[in-house]
């Protein structure tokens, strides 16, 4: 074996092609690029970084999926929002949960390919393992992802997309009783 070879296939991390018109996902871009798309799409410069610390929040740390609930844009602002831009996270097809508690959501990204979310909880905390590539050279079992064959690395806004997917399962999918018993997920696993 050749010393100096790479562990793992070299891959390319190949954007999304949007549809000519298509809006653009606002999920998966930094700051820098989120500022950058609203001034394309028309907000003044000088609104630029307040709209975009505005909108991040409403994003990341409050979870919403729709201008619209967006309440501290003006009405004709989150319409223009809506009219350029989606938030989008990745589709659960699947879910399973075993004895032990452990939770794996099989999640449809761009082109239709599949990878898998595993959530493994512990005494007081649990492990979030996200899949960072379509297919896995390690081929663990108990793993959609590693079942299949390495195609591509996942876009930052697919490896964010299943962070949130997973946090909105959380506080959506869950009864009250449920939600103030789940575990604080501390590790995450790429």
């Amino acid at each position: 074996m050749d010393p100096k070879a790479p562990i793992t296939q070299d891959v390319m991390t190949i954007p999304r092609k949007t549809d000519e018109g298509g809006k653009r996902n606002l999920v998966g871009l930094t700051r820098d690029q989120m500022r950058d798309a609203l001034i394309e799409m028309g907000t003044p410069e000088k609104q630029a970084k307040m709209r975009t610390g505005q909108i991040w929040q409403w994003i990341y740390q409050w979870g919403k999926r729709d201008f619209a609930d967006m309440t501290n844009l003006a009405k004709a602002y989150r319409a223009q929002l809506a009219e350029h831009f989606t938030i989008e996270i990745p589709e659960v097809v699947t879910r399973q949960v075993s004895e032990d508690g452990t939770r794996k959501y099989l999640c449809r990204i761009a082109g239709g390919h599949e990878v898998e979310v595993v959530y493994i909880p512990e005494e007081g905390r649990g492990t979030l393992c996200i899949s960072s590539q379509v297919g896995c050279t390690l081929t663990c079992s108990f793993c959609h992802t590693g079942t299949q064959k390495l195609v591509r690395n996942l876009t930052a806004a697919e490896i964010v997309g299943q962070v949130m997917m997973r946090a909105t399962i959380w506080t959506n999918g869950l009864s009250p009783a449920h939600r103030k018993t789940k575990p604080a997920c501390c590790r995450t696993s790429f």
